[in-house]
């Protein structure tokens, strides 16, 4: 091959993968499967080094609370939006307001609040159909993304709209 064909591919190459650096989205999806994710779960959020946002159905999992709790008195920023009109979740809102993590009830301007979504240090999000129940975790099946990268910016401002409407005790 003539240099003149080797330096054009060389710069072609050079000038797509800089492109593809700087306009293409940049993340990672796996998927979380139950039964059986309770341990993956509890993994993410004990990862937390400054934050977790969530935004739950139920949250009846007692060690799913025991872990926010945990992380909050390590110093981990947790904020925790639950939708009240389900009944189940009192126990977990009770025991994280009395830790002294974050928490609200989901606004009342939709019929039910029903997101499941987990975000850990403004770089990975969980968002699927997992509630963070024992069943849920352990017997049903459910599917969730575990996502990574600047999608994850787009779920905090989801995140950040809904506990700006949150219902405050």
């Amino acid at each position: 091959m003539n240099r003149d064909f080797l330096a054009g591919l060389f710069a072609g190459a050079f000038l797509f993968l800089l492109l593809a650096f700087l306009f293409l989205p940049a993340y990672s999806v796996s998927v979380v499967s139950s039964p059986g994710a309770e341990d993956e779960i509890l993994s993410l959020i004990d990862s937390a080094r400054h934050s977790i946002y969530i935004d739950m159905y139920i949250l009846t999992s007692e060690k799913v609370v025991d872990s926010l709790v945990s992380a909050h008195y390590r110093g981990v920023d947790v904020k925790v939006i639950l939708e009240e009109r389900t009944g189940a979740n009192y126990l977990a809102f009770s025991r994280l307001e009395g830790a002294g993590a974050s928490v609200c009830w989901a606004s009342d301007a939709y019929k039910l609040s029903h997101p499941k979504l987990i975000i850990v240090d403004s770089q990975a999000a969980l968002v699927g159909s997992h509630n963070l129940s024992n069943s849920a975790l352990n017997s049903n099946r459910e599917i969730s993304l575990l996502v990574q990268g600047n999608v994850v910016s787009a779920l905090i401002s989801l995140f950040d709209s809904d506990w700006a409407a949150c219902a405050f005790p």
